[in-house]
């Protein structure tokens, strides 16, 4: 059996829409004199019936955003991602549908890709496949299974990836890895999208984000969550200074492929109001911030009034290349203001 070696991202062929552009992951985004152009996301674990999830969909696409994204958690309440986003794509045609992101740890990688293929058929190629190594123990100790260390974790998601790109580029793929196998695997159906959909690949440390420049179509700047769970360490993961650092990383990780790479992050609050200071000083003593005008490089929180929300975003995609943001579905309401002032921008 043949082993696939780790190489860089291959040019996608399928266009990706983005608020009126059309926007290629190589050609349009290697134009470094002009912004990538915005795409905004919104991330839903599900509802609490078929009616209310097709109205969420309906509303999401309605409002304009770009990506609907699934999370996946085994351990905490909400949809199984791959039949959201199957039924996503029926409800809405326009939406592009993303995982944010699948755990590696919960399925064969080989099983997974070819659940995606189909649902990348399925939707005429608007998938998006966000993976992930797993941080969450409460995803994995309740069901009995084991949760290896950080290390082994991140080296069994880069086997994973060989996986799923062989399973989405080839008819018949063969694979020896350490962790996974393949032995003559016939794959169908392939991806429409070619070679394969978009994959998307995040983290907070060095190790992962520099595996992800060399690899991923889209690299998401979030929080360390090697603790297993939310917390200090992983708020002072979340500064603007650590952001710049993580930023750094991928910078140098994937050379002259850097304008090819679009850079994602997640809002996780957005504060609509007319007085900034008390929920400044708040947010300053949450991250650890000594100046409280730093809570303004926190690329994870919008604050202030509507036009003041959107300017911040303005100036972080100047100074820091992040051009994708998904926002948590509780934050929905309060974003459409901002994302209609950014619309086309």
């Amino acid at each position: 059996m043949q082993r696939l070696g780790v190489h860089a991202v291959e040019p996608l062929t399928r266009v990706w829409g983005c608020h009126g552009f059309s926007l290629s992951v190589v050609s349009t985004a290697s134009l470094s004199s002009a912004p990538r152009p915005f795409r905004f996301s919104v991330m839903s674990s599900g509802a609490s019936s078929a009616q209310a999830w097709r109205s969420l969909v309906r509303q999401i696409d309605d409002m304009g955003f770009d990506v609907l994204h699934v999370p996946q958690h085994r351990g905490t309440k909400g949809f199984g991602p791959v039949a959201a986003l199957a039924s996503a794509a029926e409800i809405s045609s326009r939406l592009r549908l993303g995982s944010l992101v699948f755990d590696n740890e919960s399925t064969h990688p080989a099983l997974l890709a070819k659940d995606l293929a189909t649902i990348d058929l399925i939707s005429d190629g608007r998938l998006e496949v966000g993976i992930g190594a797993g941080w969450l123990p409460a995803d994995h100790e309740p069901l009995g299974q084991a949760f290896p260390s950080a290390g082994e974790r991140i080296d069994k998601l880069m086997e994973a990836v060989e996986v799923l790109r062989a399973c989405w580029t080839q008819p018949v793929a063969s694979y020896a890895g350490k962790h996974y196998q393949l032995n003559e695997l016939a794959n169908d159906p392939l991806p429409v999208q070619q070679p394969h959909p978009p994959l998307l690949i995040g983290g907070g440390g060095k190790r992962v984000l520099t595996y992800a420049a060399r690899v991923a179509n889209i690299v998401s700047l979030v929080p360390n969550m090697s603790a297993g769970k939310v917390g200090r360490e992983s708020a002072a993961n979340a500064t603007g200074a650590a952001t710049s650092e993580k930023l750094q990383w991928v910078r140098d990780a994937a050379g002259s492929r850097f304008n090819e790479i679009e850079l994602h992050t997640n809002v996780t609050n957005v504060f609509i109001t007319n007085d900034r200071l008390p929920m400044m000083e708040k947010l300053a003593r949450g991250y650890g911030l000594e100046n409280q005008q730093d809570v303004f490089a926190i690329p994870h929180v919008v604050l202030g009034t509507v036009e003041q929300c959107a300017e911040q975003i303005l100036q972080r995609r100047v100074e820091t290349g992040i051009s994708h943001y998904t926002v948590f579905e509780s934050g929905l309401a309060d974003f459409g203001p901002i994302l209609q002032l950014l619309a086309g921008k």
